[in-house]
C-alpha cells in the first residue's frame, strides 16, 4: 500500500481546565487529544491527503480511544503499536489570556511510544510514501526515539522521499546544548524545515529581521526550503526562487495549541503538491483557522481555507 504522507509521532491526553481556570483552583477538566505528528495527521487527512500515523499506544481504553478518535478523523492507523503494561502519556492546559500566557504540565514519561524501535516502522510506506513528516519533539523523548527519528530522516531521505522537519523545540523535554545538535541534524535531512522565530532566535541563535532568519536558517539546514513563522504577522519561507512572506490574518483566539501544526499541515500539502511555496497562504489560512477551534485538532476543509483567503467576514453565514 501506499499513502500520501507518513507521520512518526506521539498522541497523548489533553486534559484542559476552563478558559479563566488556573492550576491551584484544578477542578472540571475537559478530556481530548493531543500530539504535534497526529495532529499535523488530522489536518492533513481533514484536507484530503492520505496520511498514516506511525506510533504506539497502550493496550488500555485510552489507547483504543486514540485509535478510534484518529480514524475517525481520516487518519490511517494501522500501524500503531498497541503495546501491553504500557501509558499514554498526559498534558495539563492552563489557557492563557494576553498578556498570561497559556501553561502547560506533561506527565508524559516512558509512555508507549518510547518502546518503538525500528522494526516497528512500515519502511515499504515510507518508501513509497509523498512525503514524511516528523518534529523536534519526537527524539527528545528518549534515546531510542532520538536514533529512530534520525533513521526516519535518513532514511526517508535515501528513498528519494522529500522529508518535512518542523523544529518544535521544546523547554521542558531537553535543553539547548543537547537539544540543538539533535534538530539540526534532522534539520539538516529536510527538504522542508519549519522554524518559530523564537526557536531560530533561542536554538540556533539566528538573529536579525525574518527575512535574515530565515536565510541564515536556509544556509544552517541545507534545506531546500524554510519557513520561519512569525506569530500573528504570519510566516515568510525562503527556496530557489527566493523569499516571500505571508502577512498574518486577524483572528480570535479560542485555542492556541495546535495552530502551529496546522501551519506545518499546510506547507507539507505543498510538499506533496510539489509547490511548497504556493502553499505557505494555505498553511496562514490553516493555522488561524485552527486558532478558532477548541482542542488540538484542526477542523476545516478548503471551503473553509479559501474563505478566509478571500476575505470573507460574515458574523453569521446563513
Amino acid at each position: 500500500m501506499s499513502v500520501d504522507v507518513v507521520t512518526l509521532g506521539e498522541a497523548l491526553l489533553r486534559l484542559s481546565l476552563p478558559p479563566g481556570s488556573r492550576f491551584p483552583e484544578l477542578g472540571q477538566l475537559e478530556a481530548s487529544i493531543g500530539g504535534a505528528e497526529s495532529n499535523v495527521a488530522v489536518a492533513l487527512a481533514q484536507m484530503g491527503c492520505s496520511v498514516a500515523w506511525v506510533s504506539a499506544v497502550p493496550d488500555n481504553d485510552l489507547g483504543h480511544h486514540v485509535l478510534a478518535e484518529l480514524g475517525s478523523l481520516g487518519v490511517d492507523t494501522q500501524f500503531v503499536g498497541v503495546l501491553p503494561d504500557a501509558r499514554l502519556g498526559i498534558y495539563f492546559i492552563e489557557p492563557g489570556s494576553t498578556p498570561r500566557p497559556t501553561r502547560v504540565i506533561y506527565d508524559r514519561k516512558e509512555a508507549a511510544v518510547t518502546r518503538m524501535e525500528s522494526s516497528d516502522v512500515p519502511w515499504a510506506v515510507v518508501d513509497s510514501a509523498k512525503a514524511v513528516h516528523i518534529t523536534g519533539i519526537t527524539p527528545a523523548l528518549s534515546n531510542s526515539l532520538r536514533e529512530l527519528s534520525i533513521e526516519f530522516t535518513k532514511r526517508a531521505r535515501s528513498s528519494g522521499v522529500p522529508v518535512c522537519v518542523d523544529v518544535n523545540y521544546r523547554s521542558h523535554l531537553w535543553g539547548v546544548d543537547e537539544a540543538k545538535p539533535v534538530l539540526l541534524e534532522l534539520c539538516q535531512e529536510a527538504t522542508l524545515a519549519i522554524v518559530t522565530e523564537e526557536d531560530a532566535r533561542d536554538v540556533f541563535g539566528f538573529k536579525g529581521s525574518p527575512r535574515d532568519v530565515v536565510l541564515y536558517a536556509r544556509d544552517a539546514f541545507s534545506a531546500e526550503c524554510v519557513a520561519l513563522t512569525v506569530g500573528s504577522r504570519g510566516a515568510i519561507l525562503c527556496d530557489a526562487e527566493g523569499v516571500i512572506e505571508q502577512p498574518g490574518i486577524e483572528a480570535a483566539v479560542i485555542d492556541r495549541i495546535g495552530s502551529g501544526d496546522a501551519f506545518a499541515a499546510g506547507l507539507v500539502l505543498g510538499v506533496v503538491k510539489g509547490e511548497v511555496a504556493n502553499y505557505l497562504p494555505t498553511a496562514v489560512a490553516m493555522a488561524v483557522l485552527k486558532l478558532g477551534v477548541r482542542g488540538d485538532h484542526f477542523s476545516g476543509s478548503q471551503v473553509d481555507v479559501d474563505a478566509i483567503l478571500a476575505g470573507v467576514k460574515r458574523e453569521v453565514n446563513r
